[in-house]
C-alpha cells in the first residue's frame, strides 16, 4: 500500500482501543485497499483476527448472515465461536440449523458467541440501508455486550453510514458512533511517485513529464492511476492508447456506478444536474443550467434533494463559499444523456 501508512496505523490504534472505524471517500480512492490492509496489519501485528466481506448487492440480514457464516468458515474460524442455539458447529465449520429461524436473532447470536478479539470489515455497507433497523439493534448489541468484536465500515454517507456516523435520540448507538476517516486523493508529488514506484517495481521507465500528463487528467485517484498504470506497464500498450483505455474503462465503471444509484430516481433530473455541475458552480447558476436543459422549472426545494444525494453519494462535493464541483477526473469527461 502506497501513501496510506498513517491512515493504516490511525484505524490499528482504535481497533486496539475497542472503538469502530468508517473509512469514507470517493470512489476509486482505495477504501477497500485500506480496509484489507488495516485487517491484515491487526493479524500480523496485533493478534487481533480479521474477516472482510463486500456487500455489494447483499441487501438483507440474511444474505449477510450467509456471507458472514460462508467468511467465517473459510478462514477457519469457526473455533472461536461458542454457538448452540439456531448454529451447528462441527469440524468443518458453523451452519444454520433447520426450520424457520429469526434471522435479526441468529445473527446476533453469532456475533456475540465470538470468544477472541475479531475485526469485521462490512464494505459497501450502505447496500443495507433497507435494513437499517434491524441492524442498527444488533450492532449496538454487539457494542454494548461483546468488546471482541470490532468493525470497519466503508460506504457512502447515505442510508446506514448515515445513520452509523449521526445516531438519533433512541438509536442504540446514541452516543458511541464509529469514528469517520475519509480518505482525500493524492497530490500531485504523491501521485508522481505513487506511479513511479510502481513503475519501477516492473523496471518500466515513465518520464516524469509523462507522468505528470496522467495526474493532469486522472487527478490522485488511486483506481484510475493504478488502471493506467496496469495498461502501461503489464499489458505493455502504448502511453496513449493506455491513457485513453483508461479513460475509456473508467467511464464505463461510473457509467455503472451511476446507474445503480440512478435506480428508483428522477434520472433526467439527475443527470441535468451531474451535466449542469460542470458548466455551472454556485447553486443559483447550477439551478439557472438544470432549467435550461430540462426546460421547465424546478422548485429550491427538489434540488437542493438533489445535490444532498450526490454529495452523499460522492459524486460531488461542496466546496467553499457554497460551489459545487465533480469530485471524479472520470466524471468530469462524461457526457449525461438524459
Amino acid at each position: 500500500l502506497f501513501g496510506r501508512e498513517k491512515e493504516v496505523q490511525y484505524i490499528r490504534e482504535q481497533i486496539i482501543s475497542k472503538n469502530w472505524i468508517i473509512i469514507g471517500g470517493q470512489r476509486g480512492i482505495g477504501k477497500t485497499s485500506v480496509m484489507k490492509v488495516a485487517i491484515n496489519e491487526l493479524k500480523k501485528n496485533d493478534r487481533i483476527d480479521g474477516i472482510y466481506l463486500n456487500l455489494r448487492g447483499v441487501t438483507t440480514l440474511r444474505e449477510l448472515l450467509s456471507l458472514l457464516i460462508s467468511e467465517i468458515n473459510r478462514n477457519k474460524l469457526f473455533k472461536l465461536l461458542n454457538v448452540s442455539v439456531n448454529f451447528n458447529l462441527g469440524p468443518l465449520g458453523v451452519e444454520l440449523k433447520g426450520g424457520k429461524l429469526n434471522v435479526q436473532r441468529s445473527l446476533l447470536e453469532l456475533l456475540l458467541s465470538i470468544n477472541h478479539d475479531l475485526v469485521i470489515g462490512l464494505d459497501e455497507v450502505q447496500e443495507l440501508s433497507s435494513v437499517t433497523k434491524p441492524l442498527l439493534d444488533v450492532l449496538g448489541n454487539v457494542f454494548m455486550s461483546n468488546p471482541k468484536v470490532r468493525f470497519l465500515f466503508s460506504g457512502s454517507y447515505v442510508g446506514l453510514v448515515k445513520a452509523l456516523l449521526n445516531p438519533k435520540e433512541g438509536s442504540p448507538l446514541l452516543g458511541r458512533p464509529p469514528i469517520e476517516i475519509k480518505l482525500r486523493p493524492f497530490n500531485k508529488q504523491v501521485s508522481i511517485g505513487f506511479l513511479k514506484a510502481g513503475m519501477e517495481e516492473l523496471n518500466v521507465d515513465l518520464e516524469d513529464s509523462k507522468a505528470e500528463e496522467v495526474v493532469n487528467r486522472l487527478d490522485g485517484v488511486v483506481g484510475w492511476l493504478t488502471l493506467f498504470g496496469n495498461n502501461y506497464a503489464i499489458r505493455k500498450l502504448s502511453f496513449n492508447d493506455s491513457l485513453k483505455i483508461t479513460i475509456n474503462e473508467g467511464r464505463k465503471l461510473m457509467l455503472e456506478e451511476l446507474n445503480h444509484f440512478l435506480e428508483g430516481r428522477n434520472r433526467e433530473l439527475y443527470l441535468a444536474t451531474l451535466s449542469s455541475i460542470k458548466i455551472a458552480k454556485r447553486w443559483k447558476d447550477i439551478k439557472f443550467a438544470v432549467t435550461v436543459r430540462l426546460k421547465r422549472e424546478i422548485d429550491d426545494k427538489e434540488l437542493s434533494s438533489v445535490l444532498e444525494a450526490l454529495v452523499n453519494y460522492n459524486f460531488i462535493e461542496k466546496v467553499e463559499e457554497g460551489e459545487y464541483t465533480l469530485v471524479d477526473p472520470i466524471l468530469r469527461e462524461m457526457e449525461f444523456h438524459f
